[in-house]
């Protein structure tokens, strides 16, 4: 009778487990309460080994950017960008990693698992019919940019205060074997990416495509484009790397 009383609440907790799989993703107002003008339908992107992870696809066009978020966070941080990208005629495609913001939460937070996300969110951009794509990455989704870029197929690759390494995220070894262009973004009194760091990612680069943007002050991140004082300047340098690099105007 005991054996019979486990095994009906572990088939219980089975189909609790199976109903939430099968749940659609909630409302980006819901996860973000503030959306920032940007309207998109949430779904779930699905990597390699299985993982849940919770995205958006904004705007329209034949290029796409896809957007990787800083830690701790998710991909709300990026919304007041996105809505810069999208009124460009750029399409967007960000995504929380596995065990970040609404996304599953398997085993695993390695360099091999995040690799698995990113490279799922490049072959939905190129399936969605995206001509080019290029990853951008803000600190933590930066590192992420500089380690899986030379792994997948993108035009380009951009940081925004990605440090040289964090967890098993090795950009600066990783770096070595980029040949993608390169935009890395970072700030004079950054204590997480120094200028010197940043300047030796740019000089490991093979690519002979690169360009390191350094402004004044502290701002880290997607701050960068989204807060300082300088925000704009560095949308516009963003935006006039991406023309440059085949992204179409509208």
């Amino acid at each position: 009778m005991k054996r019979l009383f486990v095994a009906i609440l572990a088939s219980a907790g089975l189909a609790a487990v199976a109903g939430a799989a099968s749940a659609p993703p909630r409302s980006l107002a819901e996860k973000c309460v503030q959306t920032d003008g940007v309207a998109a339908q949430p779904f779930w992107l699905t990597a390699s080994d299985g993982a849940r992870l919770y995205a958006i696809e904004a705007g329209s066009g034949s290029t796409t950017v896809v957007l990787m978020h800083e830690s701790p966070a998710d991909l709300c941080g990026w919304l007041p960008y996105v809505a810069t990208l999208t009124q460009a005629g750029i399409k967007v495609l960000a995504f929380d990693f596995r065990n970040f913001g609404d996304s599953s939460r398997p085993p695993g937070r390695g360099a091999t698992a995040y690799g698995r996300d990113v490279r799922a969110a490049v072959a939905r951009a190129r399936a969605d019919g995206a001509q080019r794509v290029f990853l951008a990455g803000a600190s933590f989704g930066g590192v992420a940019a500089l380690t899986f870029g030379p792994s997948v197929p993108v035009a380009g690759v951009i940081s925004m205060s990605g440090e040289t390494r964090l967890g098993a995220m090795n950009a600066l070894a990783a770096v070595r074997r980029l040949r993608a262009p390169l935009l890395i973004l970072g700030s004079r009194h950054d204590r997480y990416l120094t200028v010197a760091e940043a300047r030796s990612l740019i000089r490991r680069a093979p690519t002979k495509d690169k360009r390191l943007a350094l402004y004044p002050g502290g701002f880290h991140g997607w701050s960068i484009v989204e807060e300082a004082p300088y925000a704009a300047r560095a949308r516009a340098l963003v935006l006039a790397w991406l023309r440059a690099h085949g992204a179409q105007a509208p």
